[in-house]
């Protein structure tokens, strides 16, 4: 497997490295996109072979960007791509095999048209390479967004033009950071008008997407090296805009806001801001339209001399890697069986009666099995309310894989899986003392209390058992099917069955923090406070959160009172008054 790493604005200089100097003028590559978006990307990167790899998740699915070759120095001093080095066969032949070794069929996005044929000629009969509109970037030259000439553009002039006349003692200021919470205010208004609201709980996904992304931003301007313009009346501003360079000749353009009360106010920070870039950047890419033919229609009208069309690549043919569940199931148990060396008949038990594919998340190497752990389905009972959660069950790494961070590429391919399942907490027992300090590293902490199983176990009655367990504050319930599955359990030990006299302690995750805030904020009306929450397995968990009045609120809008937590610290915040239990754990 190649080993990523997050990616964190400390690695601008690594990333620009590959991208300035290179002919790609993707807004994918823009490091403002890929460190203000990685909160739902969750965007990491590694380097083989002298090729930039980005790793990250698209609508769930593991995704690779195409690989960017890093820039030779030619005689003249200057830094170059040899057109032969554009596509590397060894590295996207890699990049699949990590993707089959995370559980996912291959995926490859943002490919331009000039690397098809290249990947089709290495991979006959392997791929389906489709393009996709919504994800075409408009890009038009320096000239013609300062200059509008032409008929084609004589309706862009008219507007600058009626602007100028309305409003002549306007002017235009670079954006610097003092001026943030006014933007972010004129962001208010346009988004009030945009959704008729101005309320944060009832934004769309997308606009609720784009503001966090824009906030992210805004907080980093100075160490993403953000480019920024302003348009005010007086002292009142009334647009804005900002970006990024993808590479020395083309300039991305990340967002652009205007009051539209004021007539042609779009038209005139377009024109303005371009006007006052470094004259090095022939090219501006106002990125895609993402299927919006609203926005469709507006970057058309500007008659974009490049439509830079970009190629979704996946697998043509299902893979036998994922197809062939009876195999899958076999070589997970194999290495179950050659790490915690259990009984047949246990074993018969678990993979009979609890495994199911769905559950099984694992890792293939060479088409086999290396890792394996599975996410069964669990709901807490907290304070009256059900809970989803999953208990993380037989985490195993064949010996001769380990040392190889399997196991924590194993544990996030996890989380991410049950994150997009609506899952809000996750639990389990460490196998052995040392585990719970790598856990504690995978986000886990000592919240949750394993109790030795009830004295008359044997002969209890579901009925009796369930009465017991929701008698609890908060507790895993286990149901009828698994309760009978642990009595099957016992009786299958015989004389050898020695339940535990004393408590164990377990750990337990918050998987979704804004749901997990939010059943806690219903129990605790009196709470009133901002969180801070780090999280570095799953991002879209770092933000702020705002609890009043029972009612939660995550914002990226820092705050000098926030209570800074990691996600193991949210743990322990949640459950620090509570008993939380579990009982009769099969492992």
């Amino acid at each position: 497997m190649i080993k990523f790493k997050d990616i964190t604005t400390d690695d601008k200089d690594i990333i620009q490295r590959f991208t300035l100097f290179g002919e790609r003028m993707n807004c994918d590559l823009s490091f403002s996109n890929l460190i203000s978006w990685r909160f739902i990307y969750n965007t990491q990167y590694a380097i083989l072979e002298d090729y930039l790899i980005f790793r990250f998740y698209a609508n769930h699915h593991l995704a690779y960007m195409m690989p960017l070759p890093l820039p030779k120095l030619q005689e003249d001093g200057t830094y170059k791509v040899i057109p032969c080095d554009e596509c590397s066969v060894n590295v996207i032949r890699a990049i699949r095999d990590d993707s089959i070794a995370m559980g996912h069929p291959f995926l490859m996005l943002g490919v331009c048209n000039y690397m098809r044929g290249v990947i089709e000629k290495a991979f006959p009969d392997t791929f389906n390479i489709n393009p996709d509109m919504n994800y075409s970037d408009y890009i038009y030259t320096r000239e013609k967004l300062t200059n509008l000439a032409g008929k084609k553009l004589q309706s862009k002039r008219n507007h600058i033009n009626k602007f100028k006349s309305l409003y002549p003692d306007y002017t235009y200021k670079d954006l610097t950071p003092d001026m943030i919470p006014q933007c972010l205010k004129l962001e208010k208004q346009w988004r009030k008008i945009s959704k008729e609201d101005d309320k944060e709980d009832d934004l769309d996904e997308g606009l609720s997407e784009e503001l966090r992304s824009m906030t992210r931003a805004f907080h980093r301007w100075e160490r993403l090296g953000l480019i920024g313009g302003t348009i005010w009346i007086d002292t009142k501003l009334i647009a804005f805009t900002f970006g990024c360079p993808i590479n020395q000749t083309t300039f991305d353009v990340c967002v652009e806001k205007a009051d539209v009360n004021y007539e042609g106010a779009f038209t005139i920070i377009n024109q303005e801001f371009v006007k006052h870039l470094p004259e090095k950047y022939v090219y501006i890419n106002r990125e895609e339209d993402m299927g919006n033919e609203g926005l469709r229609k507006a970057k058309l009208s500007y008659k974009p001399d490049i439509l830079l069309e970009k190629n979704t690549i996946m697998e043509k043919h299902p893979l036998a890697d994922f197809e062939d569940q009876e195999r899958i199931k076999q070589e997970t148990r194999d290495i179950w069986k050659l790490v915690f060396e259990d009984s047949e008949q246990f074993m018969d038990l678990y993979f009979s009666k609890v495994y199911k594919s769905e559950y099984n998340i694992c890792c293939q190497i060479d088409h086999k099995v290396v890792a394996a752990l599975q996410t069964l389905p669990y709901t807490m009972y907290y304070h009256g309310q059900l809970v989803k959660t999953v208990y993380v069950s037989g985490v195993s790494t064949h010996p001769d894989y380990r040392k190889q961070d399997i196991g924590n590429n194993l544990m996030r391919q996890a989380h991410f899986h049950v994150y997009f399942h609506d899952v809000i907490f996750s639990t389990l027992i460490p196998a052995e003392e040392w585990l719970y300090g790598w856990y504690e590293r995978c986000g886990y902490s000592k919240c949750i209390t394993c109790l030795p199983d009830p004295t008359n176990i044997k002969d209890m009655s579901f009925e009796d058992f369930d009465k017991i367990q929701r008698g609890k504050q908060c507790i895993l319930l286990h149901d009828k099917e698994g309760f009978d599955i642990i009595k099957e359990d016992i009786r299958l030990a015989g004389e050898d069955y020695e339940p535990e006299e004393k408590p164990i302690k377990g750990m337990i995750r918050v998987v979704n923090a804004t749901k997990a805030l939010k059943i806690y904020a219903s129990t605790h009306l009196d709470v009133s406070c901002i969180i801070r929450v780090y999280d570095k397995n799953i991002p879209m968990n770092n933000a702020y959160y705002v609890i009043k009045n029972g009612k939660v609120r995550q914002t990226d809008e820092p705050s000098e009172s926030a209570i800074k937590m990691s996600i193991n610290d949210l743990a322990e915040f949640i459950f620090r008054d509570e008993n939380v239990e579990m009982n009769l754990m099969l492992n």
